[in-house]
């Protein structure tokens, strides 16, 4: 079901989620799919269109609580591309899990932050496909431009280096927060950086 369909139900679940909405609180607690663009995407640039004469130092900030296993990363890769475009701020955070495509939206945000028992998850994506052999060379081809761009995409925006992110990208890296702020994919902890009430 899409926001704009939440949007005229009435039960409890989507209530919460039509409130969050009002305050600018997009909640992705899924897997990453072609949802997100009318999910995530749509509504960030909705929010742009709403700000376009207010200064961009005054406008009331966008937050993405993120608790998602990961997903499709082309998909993903277009709510990068809608928060690093985004005028209005759009701040990130990390619920339970932020696994694979999700750790790089958490880390995109202009601010970021993570619960105390927040846990992320870096590895290299999966794939597979049935082709000719020249079609399959192609696919490949792609796939591996798509794994450098998300390689230099994390080194942009962490402190990671891509000598580190080659060493564990075939590995199930799990990261708890001292160590997901220490590589510089969030900027505080909540409860130990911040109070709750910076997120709200």
């Amino acid at each position: 079901m899409d926001i704009f369909t939440l949007l005229e139900d009435d039960s409890m679940y989507d209530r919460i989620i039509k409130e969050n909405l009002q305050e600018r609180k997009i909640i992705l607690n899924d897997e990453i799919d072609d949802s997100v663009i009318e999910n995530i995407c749509l509504m960030i640039l909705k929010w742009n269109k709403e700000d376009e004469n207010i200064d961009p130092e005054k406008r009331k900030h966008i937050f993405i609580y993120i608790n998602s296993p990961g997903g499709d990363a082309i998909a993903g890769s277009q709510i990068l591309s809608s928060i690093a475009s985004s005028i209005t701020p759009v701040d990130t955070v990390g619920f339970a899990k932020c696994a694979s495509m999700a750790s790089y939206i958490l880390a995109a945000g202009n601010a970021r932050y993570c619960f105390p028992n927040t846990v992320v998850l870096y590895h290299d994506g999966q794939t597979g496909y049935v082709s000719s052999s020249n079609k399959g060379k192609d696919i490949q081809k792609f796939y591996d431009n798509l794994e450098k761009r998300m390689t230099n995409f994390m080194v942009e925006h962490t402190n990671m280096t891509e000598e580190f992110l080659e060493e564990i990208k075939d590995r199930e890296y799990y990261m708890f927060p001292d160590e997901i702020k220490e590589r510089g994919i969030i900027d505080k902890i909540i409860g130990e950086d911040c109070d709750l009430s910076e997120i709200l």
